[in-house]
């Protein structure tokens, strides 16, 4: 499934979710074994490319920061369809 504004696409598979922006850096990624919450292109040249990452297996609560966060930096909305079929297991 995939979701496009002018600045961003928002695609899942039902596994895991990217956020890409127009310039096709990867934003935001939630999967399995962690969420990402990256910085714009520039942002990552000059600081580094985190704004918020996890290296474990994610949990519902994950799943609202990472829903939250994307909404907060980047005014991005990601909708509960994309949300990962494991994480309602």
């Amino acid at each position: 499934m995939t979701m496009y504004t002018e600045e961003y696409e928002v695609v899942s598979d039902g596994r895991t979710v990217w956020v890409n922006a127009s310039s096709g850096c990867c934003l935001g990624r939630f999967g399995s074994s962690g969420l990402d919450i990256h910085r714009d292109v520039d942002g990552q040249v000059a600081v580094g490319a985190c704004l918020h990452c996890t290296h474990s297996r994610p949990t519902s609560a994950d799943w609202e920061t990472f829903v939250r966060e994307m909404r907060e930096f980047y005014d991005v909305e990601v909708r509960e369809e994309h949300k990962p079929k494991w994480l309602e297991k």
